[in-house]
C-alpha cells in the first residue's frame, strides 16, 4: 500500500517551490547561479540570455516571492546604468531533491530524475570533450570504479561522495572570497560525483517494473514540475507505482480525503497521462460500469537503451569513440543503463547523481583535484576492508559503481 500523500506535510511545500523552478528551464540556471556569486537581472541576461531584461526580471521576482533569491543590494543611479537602479541578488539554496524530500517520491520518478541527471551529465561530459576543454589540463581527473562492499562499506562510501559535494561548494566560496584579494580569474569547472549500486546478477529487480514511457518533447524538468506543483497527482503517482489504477478506484479510496470530485481527478489523470508519466495498460467493460469503460493506468519509467540512437551518445565521431575518456564514459554509461533498469540506482537514499558547475581559481582547482585523489583511494580501501568482513562474517555483497570526474567546462551558451 502506498503512502498517503496527505499527510506528508512537511515535504509538499518544498515539493511545491521546486516545481515553481522546474516549470521554467532557465529558472534553475538563475538559482544555480545565482548561489555561487550575486547577479542583477540586467547582469544574466547579459551573460546567459532569456528573453529580455524585463522577462528576466519577472523570472527574478518569482523566485524572490518563493524564497528562491533574496535581495541583497541595490545600484545605480549612474555609470553604465545611465540613470536606472539595479537591484543585486543572491539564490538562497540549491534547488534539488535533499534526502527527506528524495526518499518520499514513488519509485518512477526517481529513477526518471536519476537518468534525466545521467543524460545532462553526459551532454557536458561529451561538450567538454568536443570543445577540447576536458583535455586541457593534465591533472584532470575521470575515473569509474565497480566495487564490492557490504552494507557498512556502502554506507562509509556513500557518505564521502556525499561529504565531499558538500565540500566542493566550501572551495568555491573559499575561491571567490581569494579572487577579491589576489584579482585572479575564476574558471568553470565541471565536478560530477557518482555514487550508486549495480544489480548483483542479471536478472535482478528492485521495485516495480515499469512500462516503457514514449518519447516526450517537453523539457523534462518543466514534467516534473506539472507533478511537484500538486499533492494529488503525487498520491495518484504513488499508487500507480503500486499497481494498476483507474480513476473510479482512486476516487473511490482518496476522493473524502482530499475534498475532490470525480472530474478534479480525472483531470489530473489525464494530465499525467499528457505528461508522459501514465500510460493506459488496461480496460474493462461491463458489470457495475453500466456500459461505460474503465481505463487502467500504470507509471512510466524511461526507455534508457533507446537514447543510443539520440541524444549525447548518438553519432559519435570515430576520433571521439576511440579516446580513452569516451569508452571510461561509455563503460560508466553501460553500468547505469542496468542500474536503472533493475531499480537499484534508487534504491537507497544515500545514492549520489550530481554534477556542479563550480567557478574556481588555481588554488581551488588544486585543492578539487587533490581531495578527489584521496577520496578514490578512500573508495579502494573501503573495498579491501569490506571484502575482509565478508569472509569473516558472510552476508551478501552490494555491487556498487563509484565515478569521480573534474574537468574544464565550455563557456555557457547564451540563451535566445
Amino acid at each position: 500500500m502506498g503512502r498517503v500523500w496527505i499527510g506528508v506535510r512537511e515535504r509538499v511545500e518544498h515539493l511545491r517551490r521546486l516545481a515553481v523552478v522546474f516549470a521554467v528551464p532557465i529558472r534553475l540556471k538563475m538559482v544555480t547561479e545565482l548561489y555561487q556569486r550575486e547577479m542583477s537581472p540586467k547582469q544574466f541576461y547579459e551573460e546567459f540570455g532569456g528573453g529580455s531584461i524585463s522577462r528576466v526580471a519577472k523570472h527574478f521576482e518569482r523566485l524572490r516571492e518563493t524564497g528562491w533569491l533574496r535581495q541583497m543590494w541595490t545600484e545605480g543611479p549612474g555609470g553604465k546604468r545611465r540613470g536606472g537602479i539595479e537591484t543585486i541578488y543572491r539564490a538562497t539554496e540549491l534547488a534539488f531533491c535533499d534526502r527527506p524530500t528524495w526518499a518520499v517520491l514513488p519509485h518512477s520518478i526517481k529513477v526518471a530524475f536519476s537518468w534525466n541527471t545521467f543524460k545532462e551529465i553526459a551532454e557536458q561530459f561529451r561538450g567538454a570533450l568536443e570543445a577540447s576543454t576536458l583535455q586541457s589540463r593534465p591533472d584532470r581527473r575521470l575515473t569509474g570504479t565497480r566495487l564490492l562492499l557490504d552494507q557498512k562499506g556502502w554506507t562509509r562510501v556513500a557518505d564521502a561522495v556525499g561529504q565531499e559535494f558538500a565540500a566542493q561548494f566550501e572551495e568555491q566560496e573559499d575561491a571567490r572570497r581569494r579572487v577579491g584579494r589576489t584579482g585572479e580569474e575564476l574558471f568553470r569547472m565541471g565536478s560530477m560525483l557518482l555514487a550508486f549500486e549495480l544489480p548483483i546478477s542479471e536478472g535482478f529487480q528492485f521495485g516495480p517494473v515499469l512500462v516503457a514511457g514514449d518519447e516526450q518533447m517537453i523539457p523534462f524538468l518543466v514534467r516534473v514540475s506539472k507533478v511537484f506543483e500538486d499533492e494529488v497527482c503525487m498520491q495518484i503517482m504513488d499508487e500507480a507505482n503500486h499497481g494498476d489504477v483507474s480513476i473510479p478506484t482512486f476516487y473511490a479510496k482518496y476522493g473524502e480525503r482530499f475534498g475532490l470530485k470525480k472530474n478534479m481527478i480525472r483531470r489530473r489523470f489525464h494530465k499525467l497521462l499528457k505528461y508522459g508519466w501514465l500510460k493506459i495498460v488496461d480496460h474493462k467493460t461491463g458489470g457495475r460500469r453500466r456500459g461505460a469503460t474503465e481505463y487502467f493506468y500504470r507509471a512510466t519509467g524511461p526507455a534508457v537503451y533507446d537514447e543510443d540512437k539520440r541524444g549525447p551518445w548518438a553519432k559519435v565521431s570515430d576520433a571521439l569513440a576511440e579516446t580513452e575518456d569516451w569508452r571510461t564514459f561509455e563503460r560508466l554509461s553501460k553500468w547505469i543503463k542496468a542500474a536503472m533498469v533493475a531499480g537499484t540506482v534508487v534504491r537507497h537514499d544515500e545514492t549520489c547523481l550530481a554534477w556542479s558547475i563550480l567557478n574556481l581559481d588555481q588554488e581551488g582547482w588544486e585543492r578539487v583535484v587533490a581531495s578527489l585523489e584521496r577520496l578514490h583511494a578512500f573508495v579502494l580501501k573501503e573495498q579491501e576492508l569490506a571484502e575482509g568482513r565478508l569472509r569473516k562474517d558472510g552476508g551478501e555483497p552490494i555491487a556498487m559503481v563509484v565515478a569521480l570526474g573534474a574537468f574544464e567546462t565550455p563557456e555557457p551558451i547564451k540563451e535566445p
